[in-house]
């Protein structure tokens, strides 16, 4: 079974939080893709080879080409994707002031996706910032939309441990 890991990776602790989820997921016998993984060791397909005005020119097989998209945005996306096709359950951490923008949009991928695909069994969202456990009764500050769409085929847990356990009934 193979889990998508949503969640931000801003700041050195959430990095660090979030590969420790991941290794506990993993122990527990599942295959986790975390998004940070698709550019943590990034070698970009486009080498910068000038600034003019600021903006970037990129060299592209011995062709300057100018681009107005950033190409390793595109590669982060479409990789991204890409293991959100091939997922089975979604663990989003909805942790912020508001959840991560990042992360409400692969809720709405991966929810998207299971329309059409019944590999696509849950997602499981949680949260473990004070700011959002104080509004447990309204939505945990997550956005209405995105959170209806996270609970139209999951459900959000109090913490971690919750989501562990939940994940044991998928095996």
């Amino acid at each position: 079974m193979k889990i998508y890991f949503a969640a931000p990776h801003n700041t050195p602790h959430e990095r660090a939080y979030v590969r420790e989820c991941a290794e506990k997921m993993r122990q527990t016998g599942f295959d986790v893709y975390v998004g940070e993984d698709a550019y943590i060791n990034h070698q970009p397909a486009f080498e910068v080879t000038a600034d003019v005005d600021g903006k970037a020119i990129y060299s592209d097989e011995n062709k300057v080409v100018r681009l107005a998209k950033s190409p390793f945005a595109r590669e982060v996306f479409l990789t991204n994707y890409a293991q959100l096709a091939e997922a089975n359950l979604l663990v989003a951490l909805l942790d912020g002031s508001q959840v991560n923008d990042r992360v409400a949009t692969e809720i709405g991928i991966f929810y998207s996706l299971s329309l059409k695909d019944a590999s696509k069994k849950s997602i499981l969202g949680f949260a473990t910032d004070a700011r959002c456990l104080r509004r447990k009764d309204t939505s945990y500050g997550v956005n209405i939309f995105t959170l209806g769409t996270l609970e139209e085929i999951g459900k959000v847990y109090e913490d971690f441990d919750q989501v562990l356990t939940a994940l044991r009934t998928f095996q």
